[in-house]
């Protein structure tokens, strides 16, 4: 089936019309169809008032089946939270104490929750910009019990294979812990079948749905060992009894939504939204909607670095295919200043620094499906200017 990316992104992104957008991994665009969810539920309450409890419980299963069908995972394995922080905090009180191992150029908020907790906590250097499974084994003492990782580093785009760190988790008895924060809507994540244990991501970024929308992960078997970290009065059995006697909690991850109060309506239709439109681009296949959208991204990324080659500029991403994402990032000196002639010509990407050094000397690019060749040829006409010498 041919996808009519041209149609999708004329359809579904209005703001792409007067600008080029090259910052997904900063947050996409709202897609229409996320859009529309949304407003619909704001109309409703609007006009009619607060009457369709019952039909925004229909809709968060229906967005829970389509992210277990992602996940390869149970749909009672999933909870809605606000964001990748929260759903990190929740994950942190679902395991016991013990040492982590951590790529050093992690994002803060895979591990600050862990640091501050009381984790004991060790960076695995990347060598080139790659964090090596066998660098993570080679670390691992007695103490060790969780891998904490991003499926794809924010920086610098490397892709993890999330096969072989759950392989090596599993062997080592260790849990495994997964950021897909950049790969959510862009990416196959198969949880279950790669030995994930708990997962993480939000809708903000790659699933084109905007803030307001944590997705937590929880292997059902984590939860059977200990009582559910967090609860209130929709986490227990019969909640609308309303009895507050009631502690009899469900000791599922899907009883932590909202933390176990109302869920955050809104942001879960405008994520059923979103998912619905990668259902659309698989012809009511999701799964096939994602695997379409990752070989678009990869696509364009090959142009982009195509066009970029003669101009000499330094790539700190992973080349190789078999690391690569939507991200590629280059250092340049001068990138503060090449940032903002990009900015004079609507042309919007993220400046970024290393984590140790306070000057901005990267640029990232992130390319996703809504995105064409015409964009990229508007960056690097911009890009042309500030061409390196060999």
């Amino acid at each position: 089936m041919s996808v009519n990316w041209e149609k999708i992104r004329d359809e579904e992104f209005a703001s792409l019309k007067s600008s080029v957008y090259l910052k997904a991994a900063g947050g996409s665009p709202l897609s229409y169809s996320a859009y529309k969810f949304g407003s619909t539920y704001l109309k409703d309450m609007y006009e009619k008032g607060d009457l369709f409890w019952d039909d925004y419980f229909i809709q968060i299963k229906e967005a829970k089946r389509l992210i277990a069908s992602y996940f390869g995972v149970k749909p009672n394995e999933i909870a809605f939270l606000i964001n990748t922080s929260s759903s990190m905090y929740v994950a942190s009180k679902v395991i016991e104490k013990g040492g982590i191992l951590y790529p050093k150029g992690e994002f803060p908020s895979s591990i600050h929750i862990f640091k501050k907790s009381g984790f004991e906590c060790f960076p695995i250097e990347a060598k080139d910009q790659i964090y090596h499974i066998k660098d993570f084994k080679n670390k691992i003492t007695s103490t060790i019990k969780y891998i904490i990782h991003s499926h794809v580093q924010y920086l610098t785009g490397f892709q993890q294979d999330i096969n072989e760190l759950g392989n090596l988790s599993k062997n080592e008895n260790l849990t495994s812990i997964l950021n897909a924060t950049q790969s959510f809507g862009a990416f196959p994540i198969e949880l279950k079948k790669n030995k994930i244990d708990i997962a993480v991501a939000s809708g903000l970024k790659w699933a084109c749905c905007g803030y307001g929308i944590g997705i937590l992960y929880v292997n059902e078997e984590l939860l059977e060992k200990k009582d559910l970290p967090i609860s209130s009065w929709l986490s227990v059995s019969d909640p609308y009894r309303m009895d507050n006697d009631n502690m009899n909690c469900i000791k599922e991850t899907g009883s932590l939504d909202g933390f176990g109060g109302t869920p955050n309506f809104p942001a879960i239709l405008t994520l059923l939204g979103g998912l619905s439109l990668i259902k659309r681009i698989g012809n009511g296949d999701f799964n096939k909607g994602i695997n379409l959208i990752s070989k678009r991204i990869l696509k364009l990324t090959d142009f982009f670095l195509e066009k970029i080659k003669p101009l000499n500029f330094k790539i700190i991403t992973p080349l190789e295919k078999v690391y690569r994402s939507g991200i590629i990032t280059i250092e340049h000196k001068k990138a503060e200043i090449i940032f903002k002639e990009l900015l004079k010509h609507s042309i919007y990407i993220s400046i970024r620094n290393y984590p140790e050094l306070r000057k901005k000397t990267l640029l990232r690019f992130s390319f996703h499906y809504y995105n064409n060749l015409q964009d990229i040829e508007k960056a690097i006409d911009i890009l042309k200017m500030f061409k390196e010498n060999e």
